[in-house]
């Protein structure tokens, strides 16, 4: 199974809290969609397959999770200089965003993709080839139970 990460802070439209409603359906039983940082308000918006973590301030935490993903989706669609694409990056994680904002400036084809805003099949066919390219190790999803 693949992991599909997002993390923010204070999820909503512009953070693309509804593309990752969408994703479960989109991708299919051989995924599995995770969000930190979500909270009660959230959690009730999202579908029973995803996965959610509500905050951590424990950064140790974080970036097992970041490593244990085989893809950092960040679809946001207002964001000046995203740090959870730094974070990801920082822990070997590839990175799939939109165009927005400076989401793009550190992401290059050795690290990640980046599309045009709201282009979810693309979004898509970026996950499936990334998580296909550069499956991880199952030892810390087995921990998570993901």
């Amino acid at each position: 199974m693949f992991v599909a990460l997002g993390v923010a802070f204070g999820w909503n439209y512009k953070k693309g809290l509804g593309v990752f409603c969408a994703l479960p359906k989109m991708l299919g039983d051989d995924y599995q969609v995770v969000l930190v940082g979500t909270d009660e308000k959230v959690e009730s918006e999202l579908p029973n397959d995803v996965i959610s973590i509500h905050s951590t301030q424990n950064m140790e935490q974080l970036a097992e999770l970041y490593s244990t993903a085989d893809v950092f989706v960040n679809p946001t669609r207002e964001d000046n200089y995203p740090t959870v694409n730094m974070e990801a990056l920082a822990c070997g994680t590839p990175v799939i965003t939109f165009n927005t904002g400076g989401c793009s400036e550190i992401i290059d084809d050795s690290n990640g993709i980046v599309m045009q805003q709201d282009d979810l099949d693309a979004l898509i066919d970026g996950i499936v080839t990334i998580c296909e390219k550069n499956g991880r190790a199952d030892s810390l999803k087995k921990r998570y139970n993901l």
